[in-house]
């Protein structure tokens, strides 16, 4: 007997407000140095990595915000958030070159001064959701001061984009071994998340412009229109380059000494824009209907090739053209195929898109939450066994989980109004 849609809505709701959003709030403040620390490893305890990355502080900040923006409890969650932002300002920003350094010790002390754009990116979209919550004029400037300096020391004033590492300095850092200087669709997909948040803040002409410009962008340059595939990285000047592991950010050894083929593509990225594209049309007020050419191939590639049918969940990635080349589950793919799958399925009505979300669904709460903590682990076999346990790094932390969650409730809940 196939289960009601009432009934996926409950098991979701429940699971967030009794598992998932208790172990953070458990666990996510740092209670002696302040700030944000999300290693733990499969039992929940702190792991000796003590480090703060930008990117998790940001994370961080964005999820609390948009989780209480969203209507769900947070305790404490606007006075967790302020400490954070506090810590952020007080220990990342460089007040003498500009911008946020990339990883601080514990305790605020500097450890890698790099200035990371992705996480920058993060900065405002984590601000711009805080001063929506709350109204803080704080929060709303720095984020403001942030896209301004994006536009005058980081955007390409020759080929269009966001360069993306720089030094201390703000010179341009060779991040990876092949070209001096290359951009990515991750980062710029972040960067249109962070606009729609700014511009749904501001309503500041300046800040449309630029996320129509990402968005056109994305799309004319980082998006194969016959396939619906992202490409994962480029040249300075837009041509396609092997997608290789980067000297300043986390890696995960994937990558062989070549990199991966432009041919490949990630099924949780094409899935992530397609649902944070469409949020965007509806802050820019454009219906989603005139989106359909956009995001029909997406979903079509996606549930084509991503889905595993047989053991159920996204696989990470595949060819444009051809089955899936890494068969394993991460934990970030399958949040966001839950939103993306919901979203296509209230778009277009084809049921086949929620039988996607279904599908996706039962194999998080079937294998990928480590129902003992709460928590989801990182990454899964292809049948569904741990192959890393672990519950939070600076990379892992409650961003896409609870993000993920939470929209996946409110989607629910359209989807049962869809249909009453």
């Amino acid at each position: 007997m196939e289960r009601p849609m009432q009934a996926y809505l409950e098991q979701t709701s429940n699971y967030l407000n009794q598992k998932l959003i208790p172990f953070w709030v458990a666990r996510a403040v740092d209670p002696v140095y302040g700030g944000f620390q999300t290693n733990y490893d499969r039992d929940g305890n702190r792991t000796d990595n003590s480090e703060k990355s930008f990117l998790a502080q940001c994370r961080c900040i964005f999820t609390i915000s948009q989780a209480m923006r969203l209507g769900f409890d947070w305790p404490g969650g606007k006075e967790v958030v302020q400490q954070g932002i506090d810590f952020l300002f007080e220990h990342f920003r460089d007040d003498e070159y500009g911008g946020y350094y990339w990883i601080v010790e514990e305790d605020g002390t500097p450890k890698d001064d790099n200035k990371i754009i992705y996480g920058h990116s993060f900065l405002i979209y984590s601000l711009s959701e805080y001063a929506l919550l709350t109204g803080d004029e704080a929060a709303k400037a720095e984020a403001i001061r942030i896209f301004d300096f994006l536009q005058k020391e980081i955007k390409d004033p020759e080929h269009g984009g966001y360069f993306e590492h720089f030094d201390r300095k703000l010179n341009i850092k060779k991040a990876r071994g092949d070209v001096s200087i290359h951009k990515s669709l991750d980062v710029h997909m972040h960067l249109m998340e962070a606009f729609t948040t700014l511009y749904e803040l501001t309503g500041d002409p300046a800040h449309r412009r630029a996320l129509e410009e990402v968005i056109d962008l994305i799309f004319d340059k980082m998006v194969d229109p016959e396939t619906g595939t992202g490409i994962s990285m480029f040249t300075a000047d837009w041509r396609p380059i092997a997608n290789v592991e980067l000297d300043t950010v986390w890696g995960r050894d994937r990558f062989d000494e070549d990199g991966k083929s432009p041919d490949i593509t990630s099924y949780g990225h094409n899935i992530e824009l397609a649902w944070l594209y469409l949020h965007a049309q509806d802050i820019l007020g454009i219906p989603r209907e005139e989106s359909l050419h956009r995001v029909l191939p997406i979903y079509e590639h996606t549930y084509e090739n991503g889905v595993d049918w047989q053991h159920g969940g996204l696989y990470v990635e595949g060819r444009k053209v051809g089955a899936a080349t890494e068969r394993t589950k991460e934990f970030w793919q399958q949040a966001e195929a839950l939103v993306g799958f919901s979203d296509a399925y209230l778009l277009t009505g084809d049921e086949k898109y929620l039988d996607a979300f279904k599908n996706v669904h039962d194999f998080v709460f079937d294998k990928m939450i480590h129902w003992d903590q709460g928590e989801w682990f990182a990454l899964l076999a292809e049948e569904g066994e741990p192959i890393w346990d672990y519950m939070g790094t600076s990379w892992k932390v409650f961003y896409h989980t609870v993000r993920g969650t939470c929209l996946t409730v409110k989607k629910l809940e359209a989807i049962l109004d869809q249909q009453s």
